[in-house]
C-alpha cells in the first residue's frame, strides 16, 4: 500500500458539511436516485431534481449555513488549521479526483509545511471541467468500444458495439425497459442507460462489463442492469451533493461557456441520452450566486515535489489535465496508466507512491507503469431464463 499505519500517521478529515462534519442533506443522493427510477424525459427529470435541490437549500438556510464558505480555498484553510492543531512540522498530501484540486489549492495557499504531494485523477484550477465534460465522456467511451473492436474475443462476442449502442438509445426513448430493482419498479430510459455506462467507466473492472451492458439494454436482460445500478446508487449516496454543487458553482461555473457546451451536445452522437449533461449547468446556476474570481482559474506554480497520476481511459479527468498542470510544477512527475480509468487502485501505483513518499526529492522508478494491462472483457453469455 502507498500509506501504512505502521509507517506514518494517516490524517483524514470530513470537509465542512460532509460526513461526520454535520453533513447537509445527507439523503439527497437517495432522493435523486429515486428520480432516476421514474420514466421522466430530460425536462421533467431536471425539474424534479431542481425541486429536491430547492428543498435542500431551504433546510440549509434554516440551519444558518453560509454556502459562500463552501469552496476549495476554505477547505484548504480548514486543513491548514487541522495541521496546526495536530502540531506536525510537515505532512504529505494524498488526494484523488476533487482531492487533487484541493491538494493543489493547499499547495498554493499553505505551502510552507508540505513535504510532498501524491495526486491522481487530476482536476486543477485551470482545468476546463464543465466545458469538456461531454467530449471527455465520449472520447473515453469510444476508446473503450474501439478496444473491444480490436480484441478478437470481445469483437466476436460483441460486434459493432458503437452502432448497437446508438440504436438502443433511440429505442429506449420510445420503449424504455421496465423491471424491479430491490423490490421497486425501475424504468430505464436513454439518459439512465448512458449514466449507467458513465458510472461503469470509473473502474477498469466495470469497464470490462460495458459490452455486456449494451447487450443487456438491447435484450432487456435484468441481472446485468441491476448489478450496474448498484454502483450507480452507491455513487449517488457517496457524494455529498450540497458540497459538490457549491464547489462547482463557485469554482467552475464562472468559466463555463454555454456555447461550447451546446456545440458539444449538438455534435454528440448520443444527444438522445445526454439530458443530465445539458441540465447540469442550469442546476448549478440556480444553486447559489457566489462566483470565484479569475484567480481560481489560474495554474498552481510550486516547487513542492508532486507525483501526478492519470488513467488513459479516464472519462472525468483525462490525461490532458495533468499534462497542463504539471507544466507549472518544478518538481512534478507524471505517471500514466493507459489501461485504467478514473479510479487508480493498482499495485504499481501504490508501489510508486510509497517509494515517492520515502524519497520525494528523487525521481521515482516508474517502470511498472509502462507494462500494459489490457481490459479483461466480460464474455459471459446471459441465460434468458434468469430474467
Amino acid at each position: 500500500m502507498a500509506v501504512r499505519r505502521d509507517d506514518r500517521d494517516i490524517v483524514l478529515m470530513d470537509q465542512r458539511g460532509t460526513g461526520e462534519s454535520e453533513a447537509n442533506c445527507a439523503d439527497l443522493g437517495a432522493a435523486t436516485f429515486n428520480v432516476m427510477k421514474q420514466d421522466l424525459d430530460g425536462e421533467d427529470e431536471y425539474q424534479a431534481v431542481k425541486r429536491l435541490l430547492s428543498e435542500c437549500k431551504t433546510t440549509i438556510n434554516q440551519k444558518g449555513v453560509d454556502l459562500a464558505g463552501y469552496s476549495s480555498k476554505e477547505n484548504a484553510a480548514d486543513f491548514e488549521d487541522l495541521h496546526i492543531a495536530l502540531g506536525y512540522d510537515s505532512w504529505n498530501l494524498f488526494g484523488g479526483s476533487y482531492g487533487s484540486r484541493l491538494g493543489l489549492t493547499i499547495m498554493r495557499d499553505h505551502p510552507k509545511n508540505i513535504r510532498s504531494a501524491v495526486l491522481s485523477a487530476i482536476v486543477a484550477p485551470e482545468t476546463d471541467y464543465l466545458n469538456g465534460s461531454i467530449q471527455n465522456f465520449e472520447s473515453s467511451l469510444f476508446s473503450v468500444l474501439e478496444r473491444c473492436n480490436k480484441n478478437e474475443a470481445c469483437n466476436t462476442r460483441y460486434p459493432e458495439l458503437k452502432e448497437r449502442l446508438i440504436n438502443v438509445l433511440n429505442k429506449l426513448k420510445s420503449d424504455p425497459l421496465r423491471f424491479d430493482y430491490n423490490g421497486e419498479p425501475f424504468v430505464l430510459n436513454p439518459q439512465d442507460a448512458l449514466f449507467v455506462i458513465f458510472v461503469s467507466l470509473y473502474d477498469r473492472y466495470s469497464i470490462g462489463n460495458i459490452p455486456l451492458l449494451i447487450e443487456a439494454f438491447e435484450n432487456g436482460e435484468v441481472e446485468p442492469l441491476v448489478n450496474a445500478l448498484k454502483s450507480v446508487e452507491y455513487i449517488y449516496n457517496l457524494v455529498n451533493w450540497p458540497m459538490n454543487f457549491s464547489l462547482t458553482a463557485y469554482e467552475e461555473f464562472p468559466f463555463y461557456n454555454h456555447t461550447i457546451n451546446e456545440q458539444s451536445f449538438n455534435q454528440s452522437e448520443f444527444g438522445v441520452g445526454l439530458a443530465s449533461f445539458s441540465s447540469g449547468p442550469e442546476l448549478l446556476k440556480n444553486w447559489h450566486s457566489f462566483r470565484a474570481t479569475a484567480f481560481e482559474d489560474q495554474p498552481v506554480v510550486s516547487e513542492i515535489p508532486t507525483l501526478m497520476t492519470s488513467g488513459g481511459l479516464d472519462h472525468v479527468t483525462p490525461i490532458a489535465n495533468a499534462k497542463e498542470a504539471i507544466k507549472h510544477l518544478k518538481n512534478g512527475y507524471e505517471i500514466i496508466f493507459q489501461d485504467d480509468g478514473h479510479n487508480l487502485f493498482n499495485p504499481c501505483f501504490f508501489q510508486i507512491a510509497e517509494d515517492f513518499l520515502n524519497d520525494p526529492l528523487s525521481k521515482p522508478n516508474m517502470e511498472c507503469s509502462f507494462v500494459r494491462n489490457p481490459i479483461e472483457w466480460n464474455l459471459t453469455k446471459h441465460d434468458p431464463l434468469k430474467n
